[in-house]
């Protein structure tokens, strides 16, 4: 299903996707059980959606910093030790996955530059939204010109966190509450702040309202169902030959 960003609406070329539960799991496993089944799900829900399989470059999320520059021989290849992906290159689509933490669509339309990044507080305390500016500045891209577009993830409401946790964003004040002893930490707002502080315009931030954990028949929530095998939504961006 097309994931309505309005700051993307103008470019024509510009397509961004957000799976549903309704679509099933999308997350990435070594599981030999579960492999073909989530391979499966993949196929269906890109087919659906007019995307070639063998377009999509798929980042193996594991909570750091990194990202890569992807080109047309990486298509349908998984990448490993990434949570982030940049491109330059059309009819290539860019796809991680999420279960509360944050999918953030990235997009330079002067110089065509497209991104998506997986970020949960952990990779957002290593940095992983400056190492995406940095990618895209060297591929010619102005942080000013950077759209993005920050997916359904988890509120703050409930992201309850350990004080070590919240200790590590004490710069962002805004976005840490504390309530009847405990902590909440708002990873929506600390995406932003960075974002803002990289050079990217306020009004060049669109985040999406809707929570993950709040929304049990719309998406999967880590923290809310506690699975033995966590489930996922995928987010997906690609751009198109005009």
């Amino acid at each position: 299903m097309l994931y309505n960003v309005k700051l993307f609406r103008k470019y024509q070329n510009i397509q961004a996707f957000f799976s549903r539960k309704s679509d099933s799991s999308m997350k990435l496993t070594s599981n030999s059980l579960l492999k073909k089944r989530i391979s499966a799900n993949r196929e269906d829900y890109f087919v659906k959606n007019n995307i070639d399989p063998k377009n999509v470059v798929s980042a193996k999320i594991v909570h750091e910093k990194k990202l890569a520059a992807v080109h047309e021989k990486d298509s349908r290849k998984i990448i490993s030790g990434v949570d982030g992906l940049i491109t330059q290159n059309k009819n290539i689509f860019l796809s991680i996955t999420s279960a509360d933490c944050l999918p953030i669509f990235l997009f330079e339309p002067e110089k065509e530059i497209i991104g998506m990044i997986h970020a949960g507080w952990r990779n957002l305390e290593k940095g992983i939204a400056s190492n995406a500016v940095e990618k895209i500045i060297k591929l010619g891209g102005r942080p000013e010109n950077i759209l993005v577009g920050i997916g359904p993830a988890i509120c703050q409401k409930h992201y309850e966190v350990g004080l070590e946790v919240a200790e590590k964003f004490k710069k962002y004040p805004e976005a840490i509450k504390k309530e009847g002893g405990k902590t909440y930490l708002d990873i929506k707002k600390i995406a932003q702040l960075q974002l803002l502080e990289l050079g990217i315009r306020k009004g060049n931030i669109e985040i999406s309202s809707e929570c993950t954990f709040e929304l049990p028949k719309k998406y999967f929530s880590a923290r809310r169902d506690k699975p033995k095998i966590v489930e996922a939504m995928i987010a997906v961006i690609g751009m198109k030959n005009t």
